[in-house]
């Protein structure tokens, strides 16, 4: 048993991701791995169970009623991300990753046990040079006739327009991958959090509302990690460098990717023969895939 857990979540729809991500975990060893099965196929849990994988089904955290989930049950994930240390009890420090992420970078990956054995939390903010769009603006003439974010949009659905407003212009804490340590006393913070959001707003989001408020409004410290240990690689595509067999941040000084991350690009996701043209550090263009295939 190692100190670390990974934990991800799928159904039916994602779980040849789930098993991908699985892969890339095996190559970066010192890593247990562990399922919340919200739905994967029988042939995906019976894969785990022969390699004596923990697959565990998770419970709505809070009282959801029928009209919000309508039979949606992977929306758990939502809560159940942040009760990891529940569900798989005994791990020092445990790390979640959405089913469409994996590891790239062994190294690199090691920031988010660094931050939550330093901090208690670890994760990425959704802002960097390769992410040049930071809100949206609607014009009317020479005035804003409308603003919008994520932060505004989830914050305003969940609690009020007020703390809607106040927090629109702030980064967004990406809630598909973040480590935290047993003993951090802000995931009660957290916890608190995602009961308020889940009263009023929408399921989906509702994690990334708990984060900001946590960290925004209440005050706690996160480590936060910088771009390239969670790459979002619709609003940028990376580099790879052919000497290392790995994709590398599109921007000198080239830094390893950590985690690649898929949100957004649906037809990836669902279709393993997808390519993009990608340039090598060599200055070539290459079609290559951005799942993990080896």
């Amino acid at each position: 048993m190692n100190k670390n857990l990974i934990v991800s979540s799928s159904d039916d729809k994602y779980s040849t991701l789930l098993v991908e991500l699985y892969k890339s975990v095996l190559k970066a060893k010192d890593y247990d791995f562990a399922v919340l099965d919200c739905g994967i196929s029988k042939d995906v849990s019976d894969y785990f169970n022969e390699k004596n994988i923990q697959i565990k089904k998770p419970s709505w955290e809070f009282e959801i009623p029928n009209y919000k989930i309508r039979g949606r049950d992977y929306l758990k994930a939502q809560f159940s991300r942040f009760y990891l240390d529940t569900y798989f009890p005994g791990y020092e420090n445990y790390i979640w990753m959405d089913s469409d992420t994996w590891i790239n970078c062994k190294n690199t990956f090691e920031y988010y046990i660094q931050g939550a054995s330093e901090k208690g939390f670890a994760i990425c903010p959704q802002v960097d040079r390769s992410s040049p769009k930071l809100i949206n603006i609607k014009w009317l003439w020479n005035y804003p006739s409308k603003i919008n974010s994520i932060n505004y949009k989830n914050i305003s659905k969940s609690i009020s327009k007020s703390l809607g407003k106040k927090y629109a212009g702030y980064f967004t804490l990406n809630a598909g991958c973040f480590s935290y340590n047993h003993k951090f006393d802000g995931l009660n913070i957290i916890k608190k959090n995602l009961a308020l959001s889940s009263k009023k707003g929408r399921i989906f989001g509702s994690d990334q509302v708990a984060l900001a408020l946590t960290m925004f409004e209440d005050k706690v410290p996160f480590e936060l990690l910088p771009s390239y240990c969670n790459w979002i690689c619709e609003h940028h595509m990376p580099k790879f460098c052919n000497n290392k067999n790995m994709f590398v941040e599109p921007y000198i000084p080239n830094h390893n990717i950590a985690v690649i991350h898929l949100a957004g690009l649906d037809q990836d996701r669902s279709d393993l023969n997808v390519t993009h043209k990608i340039e090598t550090l060599d200055k070539n263009i290459i079609e290559k895939n951005l799942r993990f295939t080896n």
